[in-house]
């Protein structure tokens, strides 16, 4: 990994040092004249922190040197300097160079009297800040040398965002920059161990980082990524697995000439008309910066290692069981009311839940009128095939637990056991039906056992079929028992980071019915302690009503709302109930 992170940066830095002139202010339209100053400074703080790790000089890098250069040129101007009396709320951008400068041995008297003025002022290190702002401004002002008598890093870490451990399905790419922002000036870039607030579990907040790693990569936004990554080596986390995701991430996204380029509109519209050479730089330099940070946090001595902490993690079986047991009782119920198509796979949800939590006779009242209902309205097995697979098998177990026969379901199973024992190879979407009729003692073990092996669950995933989709296959093919899935761990894996990745936009747009299949998938490849999973749980016993449905349908109409509720309900019964086996 050693070769890739220094690869990385030595090309990071060499295309930044080649496009050093885009870096002045004074050389840019007028229009792009603040985006640049915020350019330079940020170019400028990675050029200041290598410096600091090598003592202040840069040895043989010339490409450091050049930057520093140009950071030198601009700083030195009276009309970029005297900038900080005249524009107090844009602070940061002065004193940010201005440390910069002081890391790499320029201490600048002038400069430093304008800043130590600007912040005596009583207005420009005062005004109201976001916390990970407020973090900004005490390590800027840290690094420049200027006392200011604020409130220390250890009384606002409190109020940030990433101590409060917050989900990661329900963050946008701005709470994610708070959050790598906020490590940073914590920790000055990894240096030091910051007073975290009382009940911060370090653990946790790794996890929390690369999760949204996980996320970042998934939808190719290479600036999120290379930021969590700076994250993880600032924590003192070089060699998890998910870092080597990441660096190989970035290493594959980088460019021949070094550029990183960043995430669509990442130029405001107007910015973005100007010549392809400009373009190219405004739309890559923030990224080709990071990634370069990344490069230099790996190999800076002062910078420590650390295992990545085990966290106590698992899904909370007390609070999830309970959760299955009102939702079960709800389920019913439900099924009492509507007609035989709808109450089948309500019932067998409910017969689902009620055998994960061991208590049969929660759906036993939903299973006993179902049966009469098929006494009373089926001449022929047949509608019980207009069911899917799974609700028929959770319906027959069901009833046996509760010690109760339905005749055209019994008819149903022996014609569906009988036709499959001439068969000798059969689709892998037939599995599930298969092992289902196995366990209800339709099918001989041997007979199945050689249905079985002519499938391969791995044919499930052909297709540019939608994520919750393949999840629903694999798991009726499955039936809660992960080890049907074979062990192909490398394939797997991509398809458990497929289905995570599909969580959060599944969340946010309500697909209750998604984010259950999504779950369940997860939790059979694996995944059923990953911190996308548990948050993922967390949100849906979020939705979960007193009565024990799931989902706000957000309606007035009463069937809307019952449907809705039923539809919603059995798909988190059955998948927390998958969970909760597990």
């Amino acid at each position: 990994m050693t070769d890739m992170w220094r690869t990385v940066e030595r090309a990071a830095v060499s295309w930044l040092a080649a496009h050093r002139s885009r870096f002045d202010p004074d050389a840019a339209e007028k229009g792009r004249v603040l985006f640049v100053r915020k350019a330079l400074v940020e170019v400028a703080l990675l050029v200041g922190l290598r410096a600091r790790a090598e003592s202040g000089s840069f040895g043989d890098d010339a490409d450091y040197r050049t930057l520093l250069d140009q950071v030198t040129e601009v700083t030195s101007r009276a009309s970029y300097r005297e900038l900080v009396a005249r524009d107090e709320r844009a602070l940061l951008l002065y004193a940010g160079t201005y440390a910069s400068r002081r890391l790499c041995g320029q201490r600048d008297s002038e400069f430093e009297r304008l800043i130590e003025q600007a912040v005596a002022g009583r207005y420009a290190a005062c005004f109201e800040r976001v916390p990970f702002r407020q973090l900004d401004l005490l390590h800027t002002l840290e690094l420049s040398g200027i006392d200011h008598g604020m409130p220390a890093v250890g009384a606002v870490l409190p109020f940030s965002l990433f101590c409060a451990d917050p989900s990661v399905l329900k963050l946008s790419d701005g709470d994610i920059y708070a959050i790598t922002h906020t490590v940073f000036y914590a920790t000055d870039f990894g240096r030091r161990v910051p007073r975290w607030p009382t009940g911060f579990d370090l653990s946790r907040a790794v996890e929390m980082l690369e999760s949204l790693s996980l996320l970042c990569r998934r939808k190719e936004n290479a600036d999120l990524v290379a930021e969590l990554l700076c994250c993880l080596l600032c924590l003192r986390i070089h060699d998890s697995p998910e870092v080597a995701r990441a660096w190989a991430f970035l290493a594959d996204v980088q460019e021949p000439s070094g550029r990183v380029a960043g995430p669509d509109g990442v130029l405001p519209p107007e910015l973005q008309n100007g010549d392809a050479e400009y373009r190219d730089w405004a739309t890559g330099y923030h990224t080709t910066i990071v990634a370069a940070l990344a490069g230099h946090l790996a190999r800076d001595p002062a910078v420590l290692r650390q295992a990545s902490p085990s966290p106590a993690r698992s899904i909370g079986k007390g609070g999830l069981g309970h959760a299955i047991r009102r939702a079960t009782a709800w389920l019913a119920e439900a099924a009492l009311e509507v007609p035989f198509d709808d109450a089948v796979p309500a019932a067998g949800a409910a017969a689902r839940g009620a055998r994960s939590v061991g208590e049969p006779q929660l759906a036993a009242r939903a299973l006993s009128s179902l049966a009469q209902h098929a006494r009373n309205i089926l001449d022929q097995p047949v509608a019980w095939g207009r069911q899917g697979v799974d609700s028929v098998a959770e319906c027959a177990r069901g009833l046996s637990a509760a010690g109760l026969t339905c005749d055209s379901l019994d008819r149903f199973l022996t014609e569906t056991a009988t036709a499959l024992t001439e068969l000798t190879v059969i689709p892998a979407t037939a599995a599930g039906g298969v092992s289902r009729l196995r366990d209800l003692g339709r099918l001989t073990p041997e007979h199945a056992a050689l249905l079985l092996a002519s499938t391969n669950p791995t044919s499930l995933l052909a297709g540019n079929r939608a994520p919750a989709v393949t999840a629903a296959a694999l798991a009726q093919y499955a039936d809660g028992e992960p080890h049907r899935l074979g062990n192909d761990l490398s394939t797997w894996h991509l398809v458990a980071e497929r289905f995570a990745a599909a969580v959060p936009a599944a969340c946010r747009s309500y697909r209750l019915e998604e984010v259950a299949a999504l779950l369940q998938g997860l939790g059979l490849l694996g995944w059923a302690d990953h911190r996308i999973t548990r948050d993922g749980v967390d949100f849906l016993l979020g939705q979960q009503h007193p009565t024990g449905a799931f989902g706000y349908p957000a309606c007035d109409g009463h069937r809307e709302r019952a449907t809705a509720l039923r539809i919603w309900t059995q798909g988190c019964v059955v998948a927390l109930s998958c969970l909760y086996d597990l």
